[in-house]
């Protein structure tokens, strides 16, 4: 397992992923690295059902071992929405703006603003069986407008319970220390150093 493509084109979530698992010695790639590779249609009904099929799709596409996330926020007030859209909330092609926005306007007369970021780690052989799973959850609260200007995504609209702090006001080594795809990746890396 020397060599392992990411299954996504965001930089950010790249960045993350080698930053957390850069003393396992693993060489990573993304799919930036790759012809263009047609997306799959994320028909899952859970986090976990999405990484698991883009897992299997992207390792299968490129002949690699693969390791893709789903992940998302859930607002307690609006029933776990925006969910398995999270990226897609305001529309297939939204940008994170125009999602926050959205999520802005739903959540306006609404005084209960308990969220939490959510994310389903798979990791997918070149023939298509998933080899691990692992997940993480960040407690927080969703704000009245965006602070700071880290992060990505809905970021700048999360209050980290346990960072006291916006999330888009958090450096990366403090967002690595308690985000959800850091502590899915952190159970993921237990994994494989436990089999090594």
């Amino acid at each position: 397992m020397a060599e392992i493509v990411i299954a996504t084109k965001n930089a950010g979530k790249v960045e993350e992923f080698k930053e957390l698992m850069k003393d396992l010695g693993i060489e990573f790639k993304c799919l930036n690295d790759f012809a263009e590779v047609k997306e799959p249609e994320e028909t899952g009904k859970t986090f976990a059902a999405n990484a698991k099929l883009k897992a299997a799709y992207y390792a299968k596409a490129l002949g690699q071992t693969c390791i893709a996330d789903d992940s998302g926020l859930e607002v307690l007030s609006l029933k776990g929405a925006p969910g398995v859209r999270s990226a897609r909330y305001a529309g297939d092609h939204a940008t994170s703006e125009e999602n926050n926005n959205l999520l802005l306007m739903n959540m306006k007369f609404y005084t209960r603003r308990t969220c939490r970021f959510f994310c389903a780690l798979a990791v997918s052989d070149p023939q298509g069986k998933i080899l691990e799973e692992a997940n993480g959850t960040c407690e927080g609260m969703l704000l009245h407008e965006p602070l700071g200007t880290e992060g990505f995504g809905y970021d700048p609209l999360f209050w980290s319970t346990e960072l006291h702090k916006g999330m888009g006001e958090a450096t990366m080594e403090e967002k690595n220390s308690v985000s959800h795809r850091s502590k899915a990746i952190k159970k993921l890396c237990a994994i494989w150093r436990k089999d090594k």
